[in-house]
């Protein structure tokens, strides 16, 4: 059966569609363990992705097509996953900052990180401070996530920053900031706890976050 794991995490790099779907459904025939297709299949396989990104063998087309095969094989194994098996996952708010209608960059960033096992609640494009506050304070998130293509927009991440500060939160969550105009030294200066340059750093960074490592 390892064999057929190792198909499924292949045909997944290889951004090969219906034959991950076909392999996905085999295994499932055959009485492969969910658990075990998701994390030695399909991750496996999204992780292979990231790895070839940051060699500059894919670029973000690549990144994105295979995360999206992911998600529709997710979507055949979950159902066979049983609710215990992955235990307590760590939350993600993630959304573009007040004044940005850039979601490309973020909708990347929230499907790595669905990949690699956080569970994701995406709130969308121009959204006010108090809103990721709020999301997250009803999701129970580890991390609010905040994205800026525009330098007119980023500033905006302090607002929220600010504000979490203001009403006695910020030591609750753990920040992280990304998008075009955004570097480590800005992400400092507006008070977030990481800063990533892409989706699979992005992932890195959040592990690092909570304590997960890099693994």
């Amino acid at each position: 059966m390892s064999e057929l794991i190792g198909k499924i995490s292949k045909t997944i790099e290889e951004l090969k569609e219906e034959e991950a779907e076909a392999l996905v459904k085999e295994a499932l025939d055959k009485g492969v363990e969910p658990v075990k297709i998701l994390e030695e299949g399909i991750i496996a396989g999204v992780r292979a992705i990231g790895e070839k990104f940051e060699k500059k063998e894919y670029f973000l087309a690549e990144l994105y097509e295979g995360g999206e095969i992911a998600e529709k094989l997710v979507e055949i194994v979950g159902p066979k996953i049983p609710k215990e098996a992955g235990g307590a996952r760590k939350r993600v708010i993630i959304g573009t900052v007040h004044g940005d209608l850039h979601d490309i960059g973020k909708n990347l960033v929230a499907m790595q990180l669905t990949m690699a096992g956080f569970e994701v609640r995406d709130i969308g494009i121009d959204v006010p401070p108090m809103r990721f506050i709020e999301e997250a304070e009803n999701f129970k998130a580890d991390i609010i996530a905040l994205s800026s293509l525009l330098m007119a927009t980023m500033m905006n991440m302090s607002e929220v920053t600010n504000l979490l500060k203001e009403l006695g939160l910020r030591d609750k969550y753990k920040i992280l900031v990304g998008g075009g105009p955004i570097n480590p030294a800005l992400a400092q200066m507006f008070g977030a706890d990481g800063y990533a340059e892409n989706a699979v750093e992005a992932v890195k960074v959040a592990k690092k976050l909570v304590g997960l490592g890099e693994n």
